[in-house]
């Protein structure tokens, strides 16, 4: 009788800890919800052959319609306001370093930028620049083939 009922209790044990029936996706729900939509840009991957920042970039996910900053591998130009050349790219734990010389206004001036990554955020963080304080900016898409 003891081993029937710790044979019962086992069996009772195994089937309480095994993992519920998944049910079956409804395909007339499916058909309501309509065609899937692509899900908005992350971060670009690293890569071993264009650093990160390359591409265009805005302050906020509507600002993508015309991205107003585009990254290139050397230099980085706002919507009319700013542009800076890069003689110094460095690698960092969280992103880039960056030396930079900016014109803006007629004014020259020179920069020690942070390009960094927040993954979470799917967001980089622009410090350092003619751009004070720092910018966050949502990544918009590649730089367009000239």
């Amino acid at each position: 009788m003891l081993a029937r009922c710790a044979a019962a209790m086992i069996s009772v044990a195994l089937i309480a800890c095994a993992d519920p029936v998944e049910p079956e996706p409804d395909p007339e729900a499916a058909a309501q919800i309509g065609p899937s939509e692509p899900l908005t840009p992350t971060l670009p991957a690293p890569s071993s052959t264009a650093p990160r920042y390359v591409g265009l970039w805005a302050t906020a996910q509507s600002g993508c319609e015309s991205p107003a900053w585009r990254f290139s591998e050397n230099a980085i130009v706002t919507q009319g306001e700013v542009s800076c050349d890069f003689s110094n790219v460095q690698m960092t734990a969280t992103g880039y370093a960056v030396a930079a010389t900016c014109r803006s206004e007629g004014n020259t001036t020179s920069h020690d930028m942070q390009f960094s990554f927040a993954e979470s955020a799917r967001a980089m963080m622009v410090s350092g620049g003619p751009w004070q304080p720092s910018t966050s900016l949502v990544y918009c898409g590649p730089l367009p083939q000239e």
